[in-house]
C-alpha cells in the first residue's frame, strides 16, 4: 500500500442511476491496487435518491456525504470537495476529481497517481492526447469543446496542456493549498462549468508541472440527462478567455 491517501471528490446531482455502477467501479479499482482512498460525494441539493445511494455504499466502501440543502451549482459543489480534502489531507497526498454521471472510468486514477508521484503537480484525463476517444457525445458538443479549447492554447498556454475543461484531474493536495492559500473562496468563483478552467487557469500562475493522459469518454454509459446549458456554457467559457487574455478578474 502507498503511503499517501486518495480523496476522489464526485460533485453530483441528480446521479442515483449513475453513482452505484461509477462507486462500485471505484471500489473495484481502488481494492485491487489496495489503496488508502476515500470518496467524497457532494450532493448539490439533489431532489432524486442520490444521497441514499451514498449511504447505502458507506456501508461497503470508505465513501462520505456531504450535502448542499439546495443546488449551488458546480463551482460551489467543487468548493466543498476541494476545499474539505484539502483541509484533511497532507501534502503527500493526492485529489482526484471526477464526474458522478459514470462517462469517466476510474481505471485511469491509476496512472495518474503515478504520475503525481513521478512529480506532476496535476495531470488533466485529456480528450486530444493520441490514444483518447469519445463515444456518446453529439459532434456538435465535441467541435464547440475542441474549438474552445483550441483558443485557450492559443492565448492563454500552458505547457504540457491541450484539454482545459475537463473535470477529470489529479491534483497534489500541495498544490491544492497553495491554490487555496492564494485565492480562497475566489478558486471557484466562476459560474457552470467555466470553473474547472479557471480553476486550472489560476493553478498556472503557481508554475505547476501539468500532465496529460488519454481518456476514454462514455457518454454512452451516461443514464442522467446533462445538467450543461451549451450556449450558456459556451458564453461563460468565451467570457472567462477574453477576460483573462486581457488581464481582467
Amino acid at each position: 500500500m502507498l503511503d499517501l491517501v486518495i480523496c476522489i471528490v464526485l460533485p453530483a446531482y441528480n446521479e442515483e442511476k449513475t453513482l452505484p455502477p461509477l462507486l462500485e467501479s471505484i471500489r473495484e479499482v481502488m481494492a485491487e491496487e489496495k489503496l488508502d482512498y476515500e470518496v467524497l460525494v457532494v450532493d448539490d441539493g439533489s431532489s432524486d435518491g442520490t444521497a441514499q445511494v451514498v449511504r447505502d455504499f458507506s456501508q461497503r466502501m470508505p465513501v462520505v456525504l456531504r450535502q448542499h440543502p439546495v443546488n449551488r451549482g458546480l463551482p460551489e459543489a467543487i468548493k466543498t470537495g476541494l476545499f474539505e480534502a484539502a483541509d484533511r489531507l497532507e501534502d503527500r497526498d493526492i485529489i482526484i476529481t471526477m464526474d458522478a454521471d459514470n462517462t469517466h472510468s476510474p481505471g485511469l486514477i491509476l496512472r495518474m497517481i503515478r504520475l503525481i508521484r513521478e512529480g506532476s503537480h496535476v495531470v488533466i484525463a485529456s480528450r486530444y492526447r493520441t490514444g483518447s476517444r469519445i463515444r456518446g457525445l453529439s459532434r456538435s458538443r465535441e467541435v464547440l469543446s475542441l474549438g474552445a479549447n483550441v483558443l485557450f492554447r492559443v492565448f492563454l498556454p500552458i505547457e504540457g496542456v491541450r484539454d482545459y475543461s475537463c473535470g477529470y484531474r489529479a491534483y497534489s493536495v500541495a498544490i491544492i493549498k497553495q491554490a487555496i492559500s492564494r485565492y480562497g473562496a475566489a478558486l471557484t468563483n466562476e459560474p457552470g462549468f467555466s470553473c474547472m478552467v479557471d480553476i486550472l487557469l489560476k493553478i498556472r500562475e503557481l508554475q505547476p508541472i501539468v500532465t496529460e493522459v488519454p481518456l476514454i469518454l462514455r457518454y454512452d454509459l451516461k443514464e442522467s440527462a446533462s445538467k450543461m446549458n451549451v450556449s450558456r456554457n459556451v458564453k461563460e467559457t468565451l467570457s472567462l478567455l477574453v477576460r483573462r487574455t486581457l488581464g481582467v478578474p
